[in-house]
């Protein structure tokens, strides 16, 4: 029999803030965002991504993030990319009109903003997807050729037993692929890197992702 082959290695060289706000300019580098409920643990997920404790801030309150924010990483043999944190949804201890201006925002930059490679759509693997999840997948549809990738968060949070179960309903529900992540065991975070490597490499060649593995639980 021979020797398993070593799993691949994703290493952060680099990695800081580039900006906030609503107009914010191109750095010519593939760009993804990550979508989700204002708790859904999106800031923990980015600091496992870059492999840097505390640079995307994160908050016991929910709705911290109220703007667009930028940040690049530059991944050992694979070049940089640019990651946007997008303002949460729904839980938001904010005024009815400080919401609309958000999802206002929000949706303009995913409809609009050329570097754009993929989305990642966040969902609690605890609660599985709502009205908010259901909601942005049918309005990222829009956008022809965007890419999209479900996110379960908080994996670790289940019962060893109830994980496999309730990624694979999550991802019935979806559709597409899922891949199931902890940010406190780096649980799937392989995986996302690969997703984001080969679709930075083809963002028009759906064929180019083909064979994901997401069975990471």
């Amino acid at each position: 029999m021979s020797p398993a082959a070593p799993k691949e290695v994703f290493t952060v060289v680099n990695a800081e803030y580039l900006a906030s706000g609503d107009n914010l300019p191109s750095y010519d580098l593939p760009e993804f965002a990550f979508a989700g409920r204002s708790n859904v643990g999106k800031s923990s997920l980015l600091n496992a991504l870059i492999q840097r404790r505390g640079l995307v801030r994160t908050s016991k309150h929910p709705g911290a993030t109220r703007k667009v924010n930028l940040f690049r990483a530059e991944l050992k043999d694979h070049g940089a990319f640019c990651f946007a944190d997008l303002p949460g949804y729904g839980f938001a201890n904010r005024s009815k009109t400080e919401r609309s201006e958000w999802k206002e925002s929000l949706e303009r930059y995913l409809m609009e903003r050329k570097d754009l490679c993929g989305v990642l759509s966040l969902v609690d693997a605890r609660r599985g997807p709502e009205e908010e999840e259901l909601e942005l997948l049918e309005f990222l549809q829009q956008r022809e050729g965007l890419a999209t990738i479900h996110v379960i968060t908080k994996l670790d949070k289940l019962p060893k037993s109830a994980q496999k179960p309730a990624l694979a309903e999550i991802t019935k529900r979806l559709g597409g692929r899922a891949v199931g992540t902890s940010a406190e065991t780096g649980e799937g975070v392989p995986t996302i890197w690969r997703w984001m490597i080969r679709q930075s490499a083809s963002t028009e060649d759906d064929a180019s992702d083909e064979g994901v593995d997401t069975s990471e639980t």
